[in-house]
């Protein structure tokens, strides 16, 4: 991977991860993940939790079966990869 284009996210899994295969039969998984922003509330001086958005995640070959078979809705990830955008 290029050292240019790398971000690194943690959240929660939205959706259990969906793997498919393209027709030359490479696996892929795809899967959703929701990222939160800790602040602490000024008025309760508790640490709150708040969405900041949701990431789509591919994952390709070997790491694609990985990730279909050890991860489920709900769990924590860290993910490190190339961002790219789309519209």
């Amino acid at each position: 991977m290029a050292n240019d284009n790398v971000i690194t996210i943690v959240g929660n899994l939205t959706d259990d991860p969906e793997l498919r295969f393209t027709p030359n039969g490479v696996p892929v998984t795809n899967c959703r993940v929701a990222v939160n922003r800790r602040f602490r509330n000024n008025q309760t001086n508790e640490w709150e939790d708040r969405l900041d958005g949701y990431f789509t995640v591919n994952a390709w070959r070997d790491l694609a079966e990985n990730v279909a078979e050890s991860l489920n809705r709900g769990d924590r990830v860290l993910v490190t990869g190339r961002l790219q955008s789309r519209s």
